[in-house]
């Protein structure tokens, strides 16, 4: 249900409380729909504390928002992407970018990880400062959040790899057992002149041992390149190549 209008001595009252409690201005539609207030201000169901007003969004992505693009053009990342090695979701790195969010450190710890996990720590502490007073504090549940995503992400590559190391595996003993049947079944023709039956029968088993040594070859190179692909320093978070060797 819609709360009573406002006469303008009580709006004032509100936007002056919301501001105080807040330290920015107050939309007039937060206004209108804030609850009764009490001494510590209005609940915070109606007031959405991670959107700017206008000036404020103004600034965020004038230097937050030009920052985090920066960041991400120098490594040649798209918001997909750094979505991936983050663990933050893609609509807020982008809302970010625009300045329509208010950031947490612990969310521009985590974009600072996907930009780089080598040495997060200082393209956290940039973010930051780029934020300014905009930067909300973390809140317990926030963290915790952060650090499950995280841990979910981790425990996903870890079951590729797993399952990458124990296709390599497979594809080499296949490649093994492969060899072994094609030196074996590789034809030694008989003493004296060979008949044209004899002719046939040898060229046929020749092509059959041909075709069992391409297939070892092609299972060795297979295991190849997913042991490289386990070497390769990609990022810790980044499982496409993973993927798409398993479907390979």
């Amino acid at each position: 249900m819609m709360p009573a209008p406002l006469d303008d001595a009580k709006r004032a009252e509100r936007a002056e409380i919301l501001a105080d409690r807040f330290n920015r201005s107050v939309p007039a539609r937060a206004i209108a729909h804030a609850p009764a207030l009490d001494d510590q201000g209005v609940c915070g169901h109606f007031f959405d504390r991670s959107k700017p007003d206008d000036v404020e969004r103004e600034r965020l992505a004038a230097t937050l928002g030009a920052l985090l693009r920066s960041m991400r053009a120098e490594r040649a990342l798209s918001t997909r992407v750094l979505a991936v090695r983050s663990t933050v979701a893609r609509s807020t790195i982008t809302r970010l970018e625009r300045g329509e969010r208010r950031p947490r450190p612990a969310v521009l710890a985590a974009i600072a990880y996907g930009l780089d996990h080598t040495n997060p720590g200082p393209l956290a502490e940039l973010l930051q400062a780029a934020a300014g007073e905009s930067l909300r504090p973390d809140t317990p549940q926030g963290v915790r959040r952060r650090s499950r995503r995280l841990g979910r992400a981790q425990r996903e590559v870890k079951a590729l790899r797993d399952e990458v190391e124990r296709e390599a595996g497979r594809a080499r003993a296949a490649s093994t057992r492969l060899a072994i049947a094609g030196a074996r079944a590789f034809p030694i023709p008989p003493r004296g002149d060979l008949t044209r039956a004899q002719l046939d029968r040898l060229e046929a088993e020749l092509v059959r041992t041909e075709a069992i040594v391409n297939e070892s070859q092609r299972l060795d190179r297979h295991t190849e390149n997913l042991l490289s692909t386990l070497a390769w320093p990609y990022h810790p978070l980044w499982k496409e190549h993973l993927e798409r060797h398993l479907e390979a």
